[in-house]
């Protein structure tokens, strides 16, 4: 049997946005399944440089961010689906106990 999943709703309100932040805030402040938070991002955090280096190895973005980042361009704001479990999937690992010294 495999566990209950909760789905959860992020939404990452852009800097720029803070009224909408501040009602989303309100709307949803009872709803625990539901989370607001700023988009904190400054910047990308790598460096173009203009010297040529070595082709990417990667084949695709390592983070799924594009998709975030267009919607906070178009709209102000990005919605993101988490889904959480009630408890661990099947062969995930207990957490070690320590024991009392």
């Amino acid at each position: 049997m495999s566990p209950a999943r909760v789905q959860r709703l992020l939404f990452i309100v852009g800097r720029q946005r803070r009224a909408l932040y501040d009602s989303l805030r309100r709307t949803f402040d009872d709803d625990d399944t539901v989370q607001v938070v700023l988009d904190r991002r400054a910047r990308e955090r790598r460096r173009r440089r203009p010297t040529r280096r070595p082709a990417e190895r990667r084949g695709r973005e390592r983070r799924a961010q594009r998709a975030i980042d267009a919607q906070l361009l178009a709209r102000g704001y990005a919605v993101v689906g988490v889904l959480t479990f009630q408890r661990p999937p099947t062969g995930t690992p207990e957490p070690a106990v320590r024991k009392a010294r």
